[in-house]
């Protein structure tokens, strides 16, 4: 009789971790699926959407306070439309290279080709970084001393607001 008691005792200690382990398990890869699927839900929209309070809002919304004139207006926003489309190209690059990137990662690449990957989106991230540039200083020639000094104090003071303190 104690030989099996023991047995039964042995099998549930035994069965009873694998149970339990195979319950965490499963609420785990429930909680990374919901997870993926949130972050996919997110990345979607934002290609979808645009970048509604991005940079360039961001832009728009420092020369509403510079008191522009009709004829200013009219000529950034000529500059900006003209930027548009490259911008837009350069961010969907930007996307479909993240996820490349991402599929790499999950599959048996070598550090070679994910370094390659991440080079092709720092490559694309310069690009849109010098397309903004070349933006601003477009916008910039438009402006009279007196709102590019304005337009930097706002920007200082955006920044600041930020934690984005210069150095």
């Amino acid at each position: 009789m104690k030989w099996q008691t023991f047995s039964v005792v042995t099998a549930v200690l035994l069965i009873l971790p694998l149970g339990t382990y195979a319950a965490q398990s499963n609420q785990q890869d429930s909680n990374i699926s919901e997870s993926t699927s949130n972050m996919m839900n997110i990345a979607q929209h934002r290609v979808k959407h645009g970048r509604k309070h991005g940079r360039e809002g961001g832009l728009k919304k420092l020369l509403k306070q510079l008191n522009l004139t009709t004829e200013q207006s009219q000529k950034i926003e000529t500059i900006q439309e003209e930027t548009r489309s490259e911008k837009e190209t350069l961010r969907q690059q930007l996307q479909t290279k993240r996820q490349e990137l991402r599929s790499l990662l999950a599959s048996d690449s070598t550090p070679e080709q994910l370094r390659e990957q991440h080079q092709q989106l720092q490559t694309i991230h310069q690009k849109l970084a010098s397309n903004r540039l070349e933006t601003m200083l477009q916008v910039r020639e438009i402006l009279t001393p007196e709102q590019r000094t304005q337009m930097a104090e706002l920007m200082a003071q955006r920044d600041e607001k930020k934690g984005r303190h210069q150095q």
